[in-house]
């Protein structure tokens, strides 16, 4: 045999090997841009609300139901999702969830009534519900390197940024056009992402061993509880705290979600096994979630009110304003996931806090002929700056133990974090708010000063949740690592 003879095997390795590679951080621009669609429709929609109630004469009490209607599917039903994504395969999932958030986004997009849009928008949340864990899950799974999974957070930080530049301002645009076609714009995305993934992501079925995908009980308990849970918190808004509606989901939720812990104590294939919970890491991670989420949907929901109705700003004008954020978002992200392996994730979520402090302090004094470059530039760049520190943190310490058997149910637990923490902090300044403009106009005072004070009120209860977060950057993330405190721990049964 000759030498070149010997060597082709080995030559023709290389080339194999290189596109493998390059596959991985393919399918990161895929997944990466496929949270960003998810997470830009929730956008949209707070800055096209104005253009709803005018165009279909959605009444000011569903308003905040084309926002709660699609947290309490998206939330609710995500645990499920990231199970089914780790036992039926993350592709599968993955292109399930997109055909359902298309197929919301097409009755949404020619609704004539708030029927088919609540419909419309239920179906974009059972179809987020799938797509969010099963894109972190393969994100997760393609990079089991510590140091490439820390830049692969970077960069999915950095295409959400860039996505959420170009999606704020383009959705602004359209809006201006028309709002039908904020929701038409997904069809076309969503087409070219599910041919990506078909393409590019392989389509195995995620076995966990032994483990059968037979939780039935544990499914139900989880989803209806979880569902409770979330309707409760979105239900304070329309009926408040003590009205018995409210008072009963929490507390079936509370009953079902510890009849689910019981189960899955003694189930031999649990939808989520106990043991992800023996280390701090994941329940650090989604305290963390939790209250960043918490300020963050407030801010997204609050900021283009406050543009819109007291600053007289188009939803092009609104879009254009929150650039610093997403150039924030752009510039940190990567510098965050490298970061966080010399400082700890302590440090970076407690500067994430102060910078999300920052912001709400700053808007805790505007006032109704607020500029731009004085008050909304800082809040809006800080903003961005806050979340990163905050999100790309939690995400990574919260994966990092994460086993390829149960990457989803833990894609999920994180994701469902977010939507329970900013479907609460959303409730409670949305209704703070909405109280005191109300109170204040009845007395006698103009519409804009009315709403500045419901504005200061709705920002001064997000104080708690960074007071919250501190504590827990505090207490939580010491001595934690964004490779996991103990993996040989998770990984046992």
């Amino acid at each position: 045999m000759s030498i070149d003879e010997r060597t082709a095997p080995l030559v023709a390795q290389v080339p194999a090997a290189a596109q493998g590679e390059n596959r991985r951080w393919w399918i990161l621009v895929v997944v990466a841009s496929v949270q960003f669609m998810v997470g830009l429709d929730a956008t949209v929609v707070n800055v096209m609300l104005p253009q709803l109630q005018r165009g279909i004469g959605l009444s000011i009490a569903n308003t905040q139901w084309v926002m709660s209607i699609y947290v309490l599917l998206f939330g609710g039903l995500m645990l499920m999702g990231g199970r089914l994504a780790d036992v039926m395969g993350r592709r599968r999932v993955l292109l399930a969830g997109m055909a359902l958030f298309v197929f919301g986004s097409v009755l949404a997009g020619t609704a004539h009534g708030t029927d088919q849009l609540l419909i419309a928008r239920a179906l974009q949340g059972l179809g987020a519900a799938g797509l969010a864990p099963a894109a972190l899950s393969i994100m997760v799974t393609s990079f089991p390197n510590p140091t490439e999974r820390a830049k692969a957070f970077g960069i999915w930080g950095t295409v959400i940024g860039v996505g959420a530049s170009i999606g704020t301002l383009l959705g602004g645009a359209i809006i201006d056009i028309g709002w039908r076609w904020a929701f038409y714009i997904n069809i076309p995305i969503g087409v070219v992402l599910a041919v990506a993934a078909v393409t590019l992501i392989p389509g195995r079925t995620a076995r966990g061993g032994a483990r059968q995908p037979a939780d039935i009980a544990g499914g139900l308990t989880s989803t209806a509880g979880l569902l409770l849970l979330v309707y409760g918190i979105t239900a304070i808004g329309s009926r408040g705290w003590s009205n018995p509606v409210t008072l009963g989901s929490f507390a079936g939720a509370a009953v079902l979600l510890s009849a689910f812990v019981l189960i899955e104590q003694r189930s031999s294939a649990p939808l989520v096994p106990l043991r992800l919970f023996r280390g701090r890491g994941l329940v650090t991670a989604g305290l963390g979630q939790i209250l960043a989420a918490g300020v963050m949907l407030p801010c997204f929901f609050l900021l283009p009110q406050f543009m819109q109705t007291v600053l007289g700003y188009s939803p092009l004008q609104t879009g254009l304003a929150y650039i610093p954020t997403s150039l924030a978002m752009m510039t940190v992200a990567p510098m965050a996931s490298k970061l966080v392996a010399r400082t700890g994730p302590m440090a970076l979520y407690l500067a994430g806090t102060v910078a999300l402090g920052a912001t709400v302090a700053l808007m805790l004094g505007a006032k109704v002929h607020a500029g731009y470059w004085s008050l909304l530039l800082p809040v809006t760049a800080l903003l961005g700056i806050g979340l990163v520190l905050c999100l790309i943190t939690a995400s990574m310490v919260g994966t990092s133990q994460a086993t390829e058997q149960d990457a989803g149910v833990v894609s999920a637990l994180l994701n469902s974090s977010s939507e329970i923490g900013g479907a609460l902090g959303l409730t409670v300044a949305a209704t703070l708010l909405q109280t005191r403009t109300a109170n204040l106009m009845a007395h006698g005072m103009g519409q804009q000063e009315a709403f500045v004070q419901g504005l200061h009120r709705g920002f001064g209860a997000l104080l708690v949740w960074i007071v919250l977060g501190a504590l827990v950057g505090v207490f939580g993330f010491r001595g934690l690592t964004a490779t996991g405190e103990s993996t040989a721990a998770v990984s046992q049964d």
